[in-house]
C-alpha cells in the first residue's frame, strides 16, 4: 500500500483476509436452492428419456416377437406341406426318383472286418435279436 500523502509505502502484514460466515451463510442460502431445483430437473429429464427408451425397446422387442411367430407359422406349413405323401411323391419325381417295384430287393453295403481290430469292433453293434439284452452300466 502506498500513503501518497507521505509519500511513504507501508505493508499491511498484520491484515489477514477472513471471509465472513454471514456472507457465507447468506450465499448457500441463496445457492443450495438453486441447485436443488437444477437436480430435481435433472433427475426428472432423466426420468422421461428413460421412459422414451423403454417404449422403444418395447416397440421393438413385440415387433420381433411378431417377426418370431410368423415364422414359426411359416415353418410349421412348410414342415406340413413337406410331410405330405403327395408332395413327398411329386419331389421324388421332379428329382428322377421311381417307385419301387414289389421284387426289387435293397440290400446295405457290408464291410469285411478284421477280428483283431479293435476300432471295427467299437464301431460294430454287438446286439443280436436272438440273444437277451444285458443291462448297461451308463444307461
Amino acid at each position: 500500500m502506498l500513503d501518497l500523502a507521505a509519500k511513504i509505502e507501508t505493508r499491511n502484514y498484520g491484515l489477514r483476509k477472513t471471509t465472513d460466515p454471514r456472507t457465507l451463510l447468506e450465499s448457500l442460502r441463496v445457492i443450495l436452492p438453486l441447485v436443488i431445483i437444477a437436480a430435481a430437473f435433472s433427475f426428472r429429464i432423466w426420468v422421461c428419456s428413460e421412459s422414451i427408451h423403454i417404449g422403444y425397446q418395447s416397440q421393438q422387442l413385440s415387433a420381433l416377437v411378431e417377426d418370431s411367430l410368423r415364422t414359426q407359422q411359416q415353418l410349421i406349413l412348410e414342415e406340413q406341406t413337406l410331410k405330405d405323401p403327395k408332395s413327398l411323391e411329386s419331389i421324388a419325381r421332379d428329382l428322377g426318383m421311381i417307385p419301387l417295384r414289389p421284387d426289387q430287393l435293397i440290400l446295405a453295403p457290408v464291410a469285411d472286418w478284421d477280428a483283431g481290430s479293435l476300432e471295427t469292433l467299437a464301431l460294430m453293434n454287438p446286439y443280436r435279436p436272438s440273444e437277451p439284452r444285458k443291462p448297461s452300466a451308463f444307461n
